[in-house]
């Protein structure tokens, strides 16, 4: 059962040229229409407004409480087509998508969404940039990993935490059953001891060349 409707339509260039040669915003308006019971109605209005953009640009409309099916759809252009080269407003109809509300889950997935204004852009992409850490591995109950210190004696205990430090990851990538060798090698098949002599030599911090310290080996990738 398809509980909603995502209609994409945009133009291929959204602009107007002066008879000086200026180049001006324009808009363009398109409603998306439903037939219901033979007629067709408006649920939709989309504007493309304050544009002057020469490559092609988007909007993804969502449609809402749909009728019975079978019903039919269309978008009907309100804006006159153009009919000289000074004025690019060409609409498009890109696709339709079909929604269904479930709750799904991603497993073992890290997973953004976000959602903008596109009036708030203008003609510009939203650019988007993570930074992203890492898995939470185990690492010593007595060990700070923002800090790489180790306070007092271990007793031999891990601790939940995020690392780049390859000791740890080592162990976590020698014991994990889904993605390392853990249906084979338990943490009782490590020497945790020497590992923990690694990890202090690793932590112990070396001039970075400019002034400050760094750890001395740091481990950070992406395995896929």
């Amino acid at each position: 059962m398809v509980d909603r409707l995502r209609v994409t339509v945009g133009v291929q260039a959204l602009q107007q040229t002066t008879d000086k040669g200026d180049r001006i915003g324009t808009s363009v308006q398109m409603d998306i229409q439903i037939q219901r019971d033979g007629f067709w109605s408006t649920v939709k209005s989309v504007i493309i407004t304050n544009g002057k953009r020469t490559s092609p640009y988007m909007a993804a409309v969502i449609i809402n409480n749909l009728p019975p099916r079978p019903f039919n759809i269309r978008v009907v252009r309100i804006t006159e087509d153009s009919t000289s080269d000074m004025l690019q407003n060409k609409t498009v109809w890109q696709g339709l998508t079909e929604i269904i509300n479930l709750t799904q889950s991603y497993p073992n997935t890290a997973l953004v969404g976000l959602k903008v204004d596109a009036d708030q852009f203008g003609s510009q992409s939203v650019s988007r940039k993570f930074h992203c850490l890492g898995r939470i591995v185990l690492v010593p109950s007595n060990y700070d990993p923002k800090t790489r210190t180790y306070a007092g004696l271990w007793d031999g205990t891990f601790k939940p935490a995020y690392t780049n430090n390859p000791a740890w990851i080592i162990l976590d990538l020698l014991t994990h059953p889904r993605y390392g060798l853990g249906q084979r090698i338990g943490l009782a098949d490590v020497d945790k001891w020497a590992l923990y002599a690694i990890a202090q030599y690793c932590d112990q911090p070396v001039p970075n060349g400019f002034g400050q310290d760094e750890p001395r080996m740091t481990c950070n990738v992406y395995l896929a």
